[in-house]
């Protein structure tokens, strides 16, 4: 099944760079041109100056790989002298209280999905890929890790906690308050342990499907130029237990944009064709403590698929719950199947956006909008009377294994794996075998 081995990771010298605060963010994927130079402002080292994007013309990939190799010749970022793993403790802030992922960084064999070691549960988005396809041909080296998961009756939490009762190698805190901290693990022992938790077992991607995809490309381009893709054939990877509690999925609700509110009487009538419809008023105020509550009820309830509906100027919300599925099999995809064609994701997107509002494929960029953010969606709506929100249930997470397991893809924008893997913690180099550790370090 899945491989994985330890590796020399780049890492950077806290000591000339100032603190992780200064270096660490989050991926590309999700970053912003504003929150992009918000933070390297004053910071000429931060690793997102590797990923961000560059409005000026020239080839930015080849130039971040450039600035890369001269941050490493110059000892600002340095290669730890033996192969290790990483392991990685995240404490958060989401919904009023403290949470804590623990995971580990380690170098992931590559194998095609037909193979079964490494489960997608997402599709790829073409542009996406060619991105991160480009990024990593220029860098020769991984920054964002590839977030999989993995089924471990509770293997990986003891060998964690061990690890993690001496201090960590670093630590520090990011702009939101967040807590990371990193522990070099070079122990055989616990190496050979960390790896009998993935042995005979299937890694599951949760987040970057792309930066995965982008990665098995590159390895087959090296292996044609060379005939040996050599430390290519692995990826960064970030390991968790499926069952940790800082594993969190967050629905990914969706903005639609160029509504006709004074057709709004007309949509809510087609609604009501496929679905049980409730409608009530939402406070003049700030609305968004309503709205949370009401769909964390909705989440809290198994069942057919149920959305939360802000009508344009979010004076009032609807509540949509599919009554048959029957009703909606005539506009499901054709191509949906088994567990697939049930998801809340698969409804909404087909019967909702598509069917109801008629927003198909080719006008989806142009005409929603995507958020994980309930504040956000509420914000926008209350602003723009020409807007509606479609509140959704989070994807559950045996419902991803199931999907993955099946060989089936989940649609786009299914799930929001929180918070994301920083960039800056730990890089994996491509260029190079003395990189990349042995099977053990025996």
């Amino acid at each position: 099944m899945a491989e994985i081995r330890p590796f020399r990771g780049v890492r950077y010298d806290i000591a000339r760079v100032g603190g992780l605060r200064e270096v660490i963010g989050p991926p590309d994927d999700i970053l912003s041109n504003e929150r992009a130079a918000a933070l390297t402002a004053g910071h000429p080292y931060h690793s997102v100056r590797l990923e961000m994007r560059d409005p000026t013309p020239g080839d930015r990939f080849a130039a971040a790989g450039a600035r890369f190799r001269q941050w490493l010749a110059a000892g600002i970022l340095v290669r730890d002298a033996r192969p290790a793993f990483y392991a990685y403790e995240h404490e958060y802030a989401f919904g009023g209280e403290r949470h804590r992922r623990r995971g580990f960084f380690a170098a992931l064999r590559l194998t095609d999905p037909a193979e079964g070691m490494v489960r997608p549960h997402e599709g790829l988005l073409p542009e996406n890929l060619e991105e991160r396809l480009a990024l990593l041909r220029g860098l020769q080296a991984n920054l964002s890790a590839v977030y999989t998961l993995v089924q471990d009756e509770g293997r990986l939490a003891p060998i964690l906690a061990r690890v993690m009762a001496a201090p960590p190698d670093q630590s520090g805190t990011d702009d939101e308050g967040g807590v990371h901290r990193l522990w070099v693990v070079t122990d055989p022992a616990t190496i050979a342990a960390l790896q009998g938790v993935v042995d005979g077992r299937t890694l599951y991607i949760a987040d970057g499907h792309h930066r995965y995809a982008a990665a098995l490309i590159y390895r087959d381009e090296r292996r044609r130029a060379t005939g040996d893709a050599g430390p290519a054939e692995y990826v960064l990877t970030h390991i968790a237990a499926v069952d940790d509690p800082g594993v969190l999925v967050l629905p990914i609700h969706r903005i639609v944009h160029d509504v006709d509110a004074n057709a709004w009487g007309t949509v809510v009538d087609h609604l009501a064709r496929h679905f049980a419809v409730t409608r009530e008023p939402l406070p003049e105020g700030d609305p968004g403590p309503t709205v949370a509550a009401a769909l964390a009820r909705l989440g809290a309830v198994d069942g057919p698929p149920a959305y939360l509906l802000l009508e344009p100027g979010a004076r009032r919300m609807a509540t949509v719950r599919l009554r048959r599925w029957d009703e909606v099999e005539c506009v499901l995809p054709a191509e949906s199947s088994g567990l697939t064609r049930r998801l809340d994701a698969t409804v909404a997107d087909a019967v909702v956006l598509a069917h109801v509002l008629g927003i198909h494929n080719g006008a989806i960029e142009e005409r929603v909008a995507f958020t994980p953010d309930i504040a956000e969606a509420v914000r926008v709506t209350r602003r723009d009377t020409a807007a509606t929100a479609l509140l959704v249930r989070p994807t559950r997470i045996d419902s991803l294994l199931a999907v993955a397991s099946a060989g089936e893809l989940m649609p786009q924008k299914s799930t929001y794996f929180y918070p994301k893997i920083p960039i800056g913690l730990v890089v994996y180099d491509c260029t190079t075998n003395d990189g990349q550790g042995g099977a053990s370090t025996s």
